[in-house]
């Protein structure tokens, strides 16, 4: 039995931690390590988690001084992992028992294999709504599938330990499980485990939710620039889509007549590729692609 290094990265997450971490020792699968990477909290969250790993063996504490935000300490508790697996873990969800042992036995020769997630409110009661059900949920081995969007969410996945040495280190301002499942799509690609495995809470402090309260217009733009072009810069020269990524990237640069032509023509050329995780049907689609004319999405 392999090794799964669970890499959970805290930050400020006392009030959900130990709900987190004890569904992680009821995993049914048996060998995993529990490394536990803290963000600098200001609470109680590390005194919670020192106390849990007294009892167990196979958890470790470490407490970071420096503040890096959530990618770059994903990284720093990536380091520390010795498992053939890596299992990437939020502070704030809760596992099905059967999570690991799921996803180790059906990731076959992939790098990457992610499961649903069903949402619920901050008591982890389920609203009805899933990843699934706002996003289609593919296998792929296509860079192109994941340009604009992504359903690949770290806390679900599996990933080998080989893809994470081709990975490092991760880039500013490009989530790690995107990246991951975009470096993953030039190697073995990424396959769907049609399971709901874990418990995605949302409340206030939740990343996703502050995130998309915080970010304005603009500035999604200029992340959507940058994604662009770092996927750009690390698709190899030999792979078919690289002209593809060439060509959006350019267009990405300014909001010229130019360009704007050229985006919604690849847009519209590779609206299956591109758009094949957005739920839309084929007419919406062909009009998302049309609008790409007038503004960047």
């Amino acid at each position: 039995m392999k090794l799964v290094s669970i890499i959970v990265c805290t930050y400020n997450g006392s009030k959900y931690i130990e709900t987190q971490i004890q569904s992680l020792l009821e995993q049914t699968y048996s060998n995993i390590e529990i490394i536990i990477a803290d963000d600098s909290s200001t609470d109680n969250t590390v005194a919670i988690v020192t106390n849990l790993a007294k009892n167990y063996n196979n958890i470790s504490v470490h407490s970071f001084k420096e503040n890096v935000g959530y990618i770059k300490n994903f990284e720093r508790g990536i380091l520390l992992a010795k498992g053939d697996y890596i299992a990437l873990c939020d502070q704030d969800d809760w596992w099905h028992p059967t999570k690991i042992e799921k996803l180790v036995a059906n990731i076959s020769d992939y790098d990457i294999i992610y499961c649903n997630s069903e949402f619920t409110n901050a008591l982890l009661e389920p609203n009805g709504n899933s990843f699934s059900k706002s996003k289609n949920m593919v296998t792929s081995k296509n860079p192109l599938n994941f340009v604009i969007e992504n359903c690949v969410s770290g806390h679900a996945s599996i990933i080998k330990k080989e893809l994470i040495e081709k990975s490092l280190p991760f880039p500013d301002q490009v989530p790690h499980d995107w990246w991951l499942t975009f470096i993953a799509t030039l190697n073995n690609g990424v396959t769907y485990y049609d399971e709901a495995l874990v418990k995605y809470r949302f409340h206030d402090n939740n990343v996703i939710v502050s995130k998309k309260n915080k970010i304005d217009k603009e500035a999604k733009k200029i992340e959507r620039r940058h994604r662009v072009k770092t996927f750009y810069e690390v698709i190899p020269e030999n792979n078919k889509n690289k002209k593809i990524l060439k060509t959006i990237n350019n267009s990405f640069k300014s909001f010229s007549i130019i360009n704007n032509v050229k985006r919604a023509y690849i847009f519209l050329k590779h609206r299956e590729d591109l758009l094949a995780i957005l739920k839309k049907s084929d007419f919406k689609k062909l009009v998302f692609a049309y609008t790409m004319f007038f503004k960047l999405k």
